[in-house]
């Protein structure tokens, strides 16, 4: 079969890829509008892509296990994923479009933030990676890009679940770790297997490092669960994210 490229123009189930707006190791993600007076789904979709060079058989069958996981969560605080497609060869995740990443915008829409509204978007973070515990999945790769907000701040949304393991169902490959350099917990450093608490070490880490690059001061409240989070001994962190969740919601920080 001759390798079709996808590029802006392309077209899959009533949408045209406009543009690229992000890219890793083994996908790219493209902004696409609808070409239907009726979309399917929304009219501004989001497409990842698995990358050509990845499409050995185990990067396949990861790739639509991950559309599988987000497809069957329904959360306000997680992105939508609406199908999974294989088309001219290539395999595709269609999902639900949201503006820009939290790192990216702290570094270039800064002015949107405040003490108050940053604290807004910790909680419905929090929430979102409970609900994923709760489903009983782990997502080992919770960091501030991969967080994503409009930029009126009314959405805010995990993604990128390429890593993420149901925990009936988790394997480790040799030598292989995973995740996002100053965010991944200790344990998985030296060979062991995480659960929860390694996104809960993440989870502190994506506070700290939030805080530190809005140059905002941390209350002591928002320290306090920055140090419990991130211990070195994951059994002394807090036993769940509703923990956290609950410190945030219900204790005054100042």
């Amino acid at each position: 079969m001759e390798e079709v490229k996808i590029r802006p123009g392309y077209i899959i189930k009533g949408y045209m890829i406009k543009e690229m707006i992000g890219a890793g190791g083994f996908s790219t993600v493209f902004k696409a509008e609808t070409i239907n007076p009726l979309p399917l789904y929304n009219s501004v979709i989001a497409i990842k892509v698995l990358h050509q060079r990845r499409l050995e058989r185990t990067q396949i069958k990861q790739f639509i296990r991950e559309g599988k996981i987000v497809k069957n969560l329904e959360h306000p605080n997680i992105v939508k994923v609406f199908d999974i497609i294989e088309q001219d060869g290539n395999f595709f995740i269609l999902m639900e479009f949201v503006d820009i990443d939290l790192l990216k915008a702290i570094r270039k829409h800064k002015e949107i933030f405040n003490e108050k509204n940053i604290i807004d978007i910790i909680v419905k973070s929090a929430k979102g990676l409970s609900y994923i515990h709760q489903n009983r999945i782990i997502h080992k790769d919770i960091n501030p890009s991969n967080i994503l907000i409009s930029l009126n701040l009314e959405k805010v949304k995990i993604t990128d679940f390429g890593l993420s393991k149901k925990e009936s169902r988790f394997i480790r490959k040799k030598g292989f770790i995973g995740g996002t350099e100053g965010y991944i917990p200790p344990e998985r450093m030296n060979g062991k297997q995480d659960d929860e608490k390694g996104d809960i070490y993440a989870f502190g880490k994506t506070i700290e490092k939030i805080y530190n690059e809005l140059k905002f001061p941390i209350p002591e409240k928002i320290k306090n669960v920055i140090k419990i989070a991130t211990d070195p001994k994951p059994e002394n962190r807090f036993e769940s994210m509703e923990g956290i969740v609950y410190i945030l919601e219900t204790r005054k920080i100042e």
